[in-house]
């Protein structure tokens, strides 16, 4: 399955962290949320140009538009 943008995914769908393409701190703050490459999430909201709200396990994260563009993810 083809990786696409975090921030291309819609409400209501699941899907796993391929790759991030940000630098080292990028990924560092990433880790630090829980969010790593295979994780698997859902996404609950889209904030339109604020972020979205995602749903690992029990708990719900923000993710900020800067970090949406840098996380590439496939849908399962």
């Amino acid at each position: 399955m083809a990786a696409f943008p975090l921030a291309l995914a819609a409400p209501g769908e699941r899907v796993r962290i391929v790759a991030l393409t940000g630098g080292p701190g990028m990924a560092k703050r990433l880790d630090a949320m829980g969010l790593h490459p295979g994780c698997e999430f859902d996404v609950l909201q889209t904030e339109g140009a604020s972020g979205m709200l995602i749903r690992m396990a029990s708990t719900r994260l923000a993710v900020g538009t800067g970090m949406l563009h840098r996380i590439r993810v496939c849908k399962l």
